[in-house]
C-alpha cells in the first residue's frame, strides 16, 4: 500500500471517523445496559472491550471507505484523537474516576487496533476485494 503519506491525510475524515466511532460505542454500551449486559454499578470489562472495538472499527471503516487514501494511518490518527480528547478532558475536567495506566493503555491499544483494521477493511471493499 503506497499510500500511507502525512499528505494523504484528511482532518475532517478523522474528526468525522472519531464521532462516529464514540457514537457506535456509546449506542453498543447504552444497548448493552438496556438488555441487562451491564450491571450499573459493575465494571463491565468485557462488554465495554466489546463495544469500544466495535465502535472504532466502524468509525475506521467508514472513513476507510469514503476516504480511501492512508487507511491505516487515518485509524491511526482516530485513536490520537480519542487520546487527546482524554487528555483534554483529564486537564479541565479534573482526575475524578482515574483508571490504572495498564487499563488506558490496553483501552488505546484496542481503539488502535479497530480503528485501524477498520480503515483497511473498508478500502479493501471499496476497491473490491
Amino acid at each position: 500500500m503506497q499510500s500511507e503519506h502525512l499528505t494523504n491525510l484528511h482532518a475532517g475524515w478523522v474528526v468525522g471517523g472519531w464521532l462516529v466511532a464514540v457514537a457506535v460505542t456509546s449506542a453498543l454500551y447504552i444497548g448493552g445496559a438496556g438488555l441487562g449486559l451491564v450491571a450499573p454499578d459493575s465494571r463491565a470489562v468485557l462488554w465495554v472491550s466489546v463495544s469500544i472495538a466495535a465502535g472504532f472499527f466502524v468509525g475506521g471503516m467508514l472513513v476507510g471507505m469514503r476516504w480511501s487514501d492512508a487507511p491505516i494511518l487515518h485509524g491511526a490518527a482516530i485513536t490520537f484523537l480519542s487520546v487527546l480528547v482524554w487528555f483534554l478532558v483529564l486537564i479541565f475536567g479534573g482526575p475524578e474516576g482515574v483508571e490504572p495506566l495498564s487499563v488506558v493503555l490496553g483501552i488505546i491499544l484496542l481503539q488502535l487496533v479497530a480503528s485501524c483494521a477498520g480503515g483497511w477493511m473498508g478500502r479493501r471493499v471499496t476497491l473490491g476485494g
